[in-house]
């Protein structure tokens, strides 16, 4: 990455949106590349904040500890985005730990190259702590907004669906709304007896069928089919449960993409432990009408 590329990557990022390039130039030139491999934290709780973190590819685990040897997942981190920015100003400590998931390749700013930059200029100083602002606020409007979804999707999710298709078209119904910007969706429930993913609930336009299944390695697996089109597979420790599709009708940024993942994944493992109930309550439902059958009914 040269130099133009480092420049137009920080004013891509709404902590130097507002700055002229000129004045972006020499902080350009202090971003440290970064390789880090699967498993590696590079951000570790309760650390002295050492610098801020650009993430160019792969992605990022946050997860805190629960003070006995255990860790509980905040969320993930995609290409586009920024961490460590909060800490790195008033030089306190990582509140949570930062693991590679995948390898993953970042841009790292000292604090205290950006401490000698922003004293070095009041005027950029007052432009960039606005941006922080900013930012800071579009992070609580995204929280409030995903706390919503997912509160609402909660309480969907306490009542009992009797199917696997008909929760799945509930969901899309509760989830949808809540999506920045114009979103299609659709969801398909795996047919067990035609190998086939079968369309049971779609909102807004149809989403061409013609990208490459992604192949499940995980409860949840997420991946791109294009730019705007984010799917999701569902699977059960043994096979596959249903896979979503989000399409978003405008282009996304690196940064709005990986917020999709986030938001859009939490909605899925909820859902995977809701089809696995289902699928769980109508097995035993089938066990005990062939046990009726096979001994008549219990006395």
């Amino acid at each position: 990455m040269d130099a133009n590329d480092r420049v137009k990557l920080l004013r891509n990022l709404a902590l130097f949106a507002t700055l002229p390039e000129a004045r972006l130039e020499p902080l350009a030139e202090k971003l440290e590349p970064l390789v880090v491999e699967d498993g590696t934290a590079f951000i570790v709780e309760g650390a002295k904040s050492d610098g801020l973190y650009y993430i160019l590819s792969g992605r990022v685990r946050v997860a805190k500890s629960l003070g006995e040897g255990g860790e509980k997942d905040l969320a993930f981190a995609g290409p586009g985005e920024c961490m460590g920015e909060m800490e790195i100003l008033r030089e306190g400590v990582r509140s949570a730990s930062a693991y590679a998931s995948g390898r993953v390749e970042l841009l790292r700013l000292k604090g205290a190259d950006l401490k000698l930059w922003l004293e070095s200029d009041p005027a950029t100083a007052s432009r960039f702590f606005s941006g922080l602002a900013e930012v800071q606020s579009g992070r609580l409007r995204r929280t409030s907004d995903e706390v919503a979804l997912l509160y609402d999707l909660s309480q969907l999710l306490l009542t009992p669906q009797a199917t696997a298709k008909g929760l799945l078209a509930h969901a899309l119904e509760r989830v949808t709304p809540h999506l920045q910007g114009e979103w299609s969706a659709e969801a398909r429930s795996y047919n067990q007896f035609d190998d086939e993913m079968d369309l049971v609930a779609r909102r807004g336009a149809e989403i061409s069928p013609d990208a490459a299944e992604p192949a499940p390695k995980t409860p949840v697996d997420a991946s791109w089919a294009d730019e705007r089109t984010l799917l999701l597979v569902l699977r059960a420790p043994k096979r596959l449960l249903a896979q979503l599709r989000f399409r978003s009708a405008a282009e996304l940024s690196d940064a709005q993409r990986a917020e999709a993942v986030r938001t859009l994944g939490a909605v899925a493992r909820l859902l995977t432990s809701a089809l696995e109930n289902i699928e769980f309550r109508t097995d035993e439902a089938l066990r005990e009408r062939l046990r009726t059958r096979a001994h008549g009914p219990s006395i």
